[in-house]
């Protein structure tokens, strides 16, 4: 087997048992990788209500130094839905070198515990002292047991204090930065009394056709470095047309661009060491919250980082409280662009807000209004799409491949589908 490890690696939390196992060849070809191998994988194994699993998955590129690919996904079940997103940055391709395809986590820990998998060692650490801890304090914490050099190389996710909580909007981070669109995700994490998972692995990813795999890498690089400045100017076309002030005048200035693995395009901006809110964060701000204000994005954005919030599901359950209070649907103590009364009602642990969208609009028949708030966020993002030429089809076969769909914006389709069949030895099927 090429590309793929073809292992699964199980961790019970609840009697520390730890097993290795195969994935068929002929499952990974069908499945590929991504949200549709973590959502597979947990249907597999019934991880619903009662029998809650989290899920992480890898496509068959992650890892492989192909452009973009560094992303894994995480699923879970919650609530009768599967809810499934991407982890950015370094964890994935992590994951890979440590062996493994897909990590199932089952059970439920005695106390709070961080898993720990570091050159071909497994461990459940007891950790109840981080209980509480933000999730730079956490990785801080794990990284602090080893010298610097050696404990920036563990690649990280965790949850801050809203994924211990009984919530819907608790997030993940991994590395320092905050994931939007993992609401829901952190919680199931602190259901599990799982503060944070850590991995180092040198394992080395066998790949069909190694030499002309790296040729195309290499031919694909050079094509971007000379194109770049042709490249750049018309992503920098789309780009306006989302109409986004605050991005634009938070992503300004003195900005250091970060990159997840293997990717040229580093997306990703810091300021002052810290990540700033991406383009769906600051839309969800200014469009959903009719935040205007740089500095009271900015401290809404803080206060997410450092509690565990995920961004992007709080601008939407807070979106459908304000549009259910004018219809009288739901009374709630919130205004619009209320950043202090919307740290207020986040930290009051009995508001409906922790409910989530999803359960809010479920209960109060506000299933159109919830539908519609989406919607906005949809069309901010097939501005982008429509602007490249990239359809629905091909997006899909590149979040199973295990890169990010923006490598669409440098490299072309077919470029993509040679890489896997280099690393593989096998057709996708799109």
């Amino acid at each position: 087997m090429f590309g793929w490890n073809g292992k699964l690696l199980r961790v019970n939390l609840s009697n520390g048992v730890m097993r290795e196992e195969l994935l068929a060849e002929e499952f990974l070809e069908k499945f590929l990788g991504g949200c549709s191998l973590a959502t597979e994988i947990a249907r597999a194994e019934g991880a619903s209500g009662e029998e809650s699993k989290v899920v992480f998955a890898c496509g068959p590129l992650t890892g492989t130094g192909a452009p973009t690919a560094a992303f894994c996904n995480m699923a879970v079940w919650r609530e009768g839905q599967e809810v499934c997103a991407p982890v950015l940055l370094h964890f994935g391709p992590e994951l890979k070198y440590c062996g493994y395809d897909a990590l199932v986590i089952e059970g439920e820990a005695p106390e709070w515990c961080y898993l720990l998998i570091v050159d071909g060692e497994v461990r459940i650490v007891p950790a109840g002292e981080i209980q509480g801890y933000t999730s730079s304090e956490t990785e801080g914490f794990i990284r602090s047991f080893y010298r610097k050099w050696y404990g920036n190389e563990i690649r990280i996710v965790s949850i801050g204090p809203e994924g211990e909580a009984d919530s819907s909007l608790g997030a993940i981070a991994t590395d320092g930065l905050l994931l939007n669109q993992t609401g829901g995700l952190g919680n199931a994490l602190g259901q599990k009394r799982l503060k944070a998972i850590g991995l180092r692995g040198t394992f080395d990813l066998k790949l069909a056709k190694p030499a002309g795999f790296q040729a195309l890498i290499t031919d694909m690089i050079a094509e971007f470095r000379a194109k770049r400045e042709e490249i750049f100017n018309s992503i920098h076309q789309i780009f306006p047309r989302l109409d986004i002030p605050l991005f634009i005048e938070i992503h300004h200035g003195d900005i250091e661009k970060r990159a997840c693995m293997a990717c040229p395009i580093a997306c990703l901006h810091q300021k002052n060491d810290k990540f700033l809110p991406n383009s769906t964060v600051c839309f969800c701000f200014g469009e959903l919250l009719e935040i205007s204000e740089i500095e009271k994005a900015l401290d809404l954005y803080d206060f997410c980082v450092a509690e565990g919030i995920d961004p992007v599901a709080l601008s939407i359950t807070l979106r459908l409280l304000m549009e259910m209070k004018e219809i009288k649907a739901l009374d709630v103590d919130i205004e619009i662009g209320d950043v202090q009364g919307i740290k207020e009602l986040v930290r009051n642990k009995d508001s409906v807000l922790h409910k989530g969208s999803f359960r809010l609009a479920k209960e109060h028949g506000a299933e159109d209004i919830l539908q519609g708030i989406v919607k906005k966020i949809e069309d901010m993002r097939e501005i982008i799409w429509k602007g490249l030429g990239v359809s629905h089809e091909q997006r899909q076969v590149i979040e199973r491949l295990g890169l990010c769909p923006y490598v669409l914006m440098i490299f072309s389709f077919d470029k993509i589908i040679d890489l896997f069949e280099m690393a593989t030895g096998k057709k996708v099927s799109i």
